[in-house]
């Protein structure tokens, strides 16, 4: 019999080795997953903060966006609406009474001719800038007339110097010079 104890006691031996290897294995994969799952939420909560990040630089980034639309949009409805506005006052120069044109011109002439200059006009103003002339006493030839609101064109005999001095002229230069200040005026 003692081949049977032997045999019992390895039998006891190797089933008491097997639960130490399984307790051993169960402990080990007990650690791995405890740590697979570390790793895990470790990489979801990274994956989670970096999304948040990139939606918060998505939204931000969408904000600015919309800003910058709505500032260009802005933009665009106030340069139409001055350009309205100077629209209105070309209306309003091509509405001009004789009298208010002949008072322009007169100081037109005054300040910016000198005798014996070509004069160009409006042929619908030929009538008022020969009154003005005559009232001046100036020498100034009438040489064509023009394509304009009103106002005249003055230029020497030699044709090389050439002052235009038409409304059309002068209020595109008002314009550039004042649109931020109708601007101001307008939207504050």
């Amino acid at each position: 019999m003692p081949l049977d104890t032997v045999l019992k006691e390895i039998k006891l031996k190797g089933e008491e080795e097997v639960k130490r290897i399984e307790e051993e294995t169960r402990k080990e994969v007990e650690k791995i997953i405890n740590e697979a799952k570390a790793d895990a939420e470790a990489l979801l909560k990274k994956a989670k903060d970096e999304a948040e990040k990139e939606g918060e630089a998505l939204r931000k980034q969408e904000i600015s966006s919309l800003n910058l639309e709505m500032k260009r949009t802005l933009l665009a409805k106030q340069k139409e609406i001055t350009d309205e506005v100077f629209k209105l006052l070309r209306k309003k120069i091509a509405e001009m009474d004789d009298k208010t044109r002949k008072g322009i011109i007169k100081t037109l002439i005054e300040k910016n001719a000198k005798d014996n200059m070509n004069l160009y006009v409006r042929k619908e103003d030929e009538k008022i800038v020969k009154e003005v002339l005559k009232d001046l006493k100036m020498h100034l030839k009438i040489a064509g007339h023009i394509s304009a609101l009103g106002g005249i064109i003055l230029e020497d005999l030699s044709g090389e110097v050439r002052i235009n001095l038409t409304f059309d002229e002068l209020l595109n230069q008002l314009y550039e010079k004042k649109l931020n200040e109708v601007a101001k005026v307008l939207f504050g």
